[in-house]
This record gives C-alpha cells, sequence and structure tokens, in this order.
C-alpha cells in the first residue's frame, strides 16, 4: 500500500503537469505540425494534459474512505 503523503504528492505532482501542458499548448508551445501540406497539427500538450488529468483521478480513486465513528 501507498502511503498517504506519497499518493498526495503524486496527485498534486499529476494535476500541476496537466496544467502546464495544456496552458503551453494554448500558447503553441506544445503543438507540432505533423504534415505541412495536410495542414495536420498535433496538440501535444492537450494529449499530455489529458493523460495526466486522467492519472490524477486514477489516483484520487486510490485514497482511501475514513470509515464514519
Amino acid at each position: 500500500m501507498v502511503s498517504m503523503q506519497l499518493l498526495k504528492r503524486l496527485i498534486m505532482a499529476a494535476i500541476i503537469i496537466s496544467y502546464v501542458a495544456t496552458y503551453l499548448n494554448q500558447l503553441g508551445i506544445l503543438q507540432y505540425p505533423f504534415g505541412a501540406s495536410d495542414g495536420t497539427i498535433w496538440d501535444i500538450g492537450s494529449i499530455i494534459g489529458l493523460v495526466f488529468a486522467i492519472i490524477a483521478i486514477r489516483l484520487v480513486l486510490m485514497v482511501p474512505e475514513k470509515q464514519p465513528a
């Protein structure tokens, strides 16, 4: 079982990485023009942001619920 402190740090890191990747994508830094003739642009920042958002959600679901006293 993973300690709560490590789990909290992993959740925060995943949220921060997701935010930064999405922000850099909005600035156009993480966009890759795949085909010059096609005009296709891959939004790598959006893909990274989505993946790390899903990781953060999965980590939150691992947090044990406290039983009411």
